[in-house]
């Protein structure tokens, strides 16, 4: 009977036959790429022809930050305000007195969901001023505008800023500082962040 050497059986070399465990290798390999191609194209498919529009308006996140304002606030308390002028030192502003403040927002949406409109209302009591203050009170209602970025609100009229605030869904907090010149020069401004408000 041959012996196995004879036959050359022994002398087969294994490295020649692929593996099992390589094969499987390359084949997932291929059947991830390829799914990872499809996928992307689709992705930009639907993207191109809209579909995750649909998906955006319907979401939550589509209220803006105007409608999460808009409404009436109001103080729950009066508020002190101070008030300088430059009635004495011609060209810097000292402080002359000060008055108490209630005060009611209304905010309104406009076309930009970044922008509301504000009438501002005020009573004043406690007025304390120095004699001679050249004070000139400003009046109320005032309108101004309200710029939203994110959670602030900041307060212009006629390309000056009168305040800056922050805001949750019911209250407003922030400080006031508005000035301007009548006769002279003159603002009534809050201490820091001590001006807040809230939602009726």
């Amino acid at each position: 009977m041959p012996h196995e050497a004879d036959l050359g059986i022994g002398e087969i070399s294994l490295t020649a036959v692929p593996s099992v465990k390589q094969t499987s290798k390359l084949q997932i390999a291929a059947i991830v790429l390829i799914a990872f191609t499809v996928t992307i194209g689709l992705f930009y498919y639907f993207y191109y022809f809209g579909v995750f529009d649909e998906f955006q308006a319907q979401s939550p996140a589509t209220l803006t930050p105007a409608r999460n304002l808009e409404g009436t606030w109001k103080t729950t308390f009066p508020v002190q305000f101070y008030i300088k002028t430059d009635f004495e030192t011609f060209g810097e502003l000292t402080d002359v007195g000060s008055e108490n403040r209630t005060m009611t927002w209304i905010l309104t949406g406009t076309s930009d969901e970044n922008v509301v409109d504000v009438e501002v209302s005020f009573t004043v009591s406690n007025r304390q001023l120095d004699s001679g203050s050249g004070y000139t009170p400003d009046v109320s209602p005032m309108f101004l505008t309200g710029t939203i970025s994110g959670a602030r609100l900041t307060l212009t009229t006629d390309g000056r800023t009168i305040g800056d605030f922050s805001f949750t869904t019911d209250i407003i907090t922030g400080t006031w500082s508005d000035n301007w010149s009548m006769v002279y020069e003159q603002e009534v401004y809050t201490t820091t962040n001590s001006l807040t408000l809230v939602k009726q």
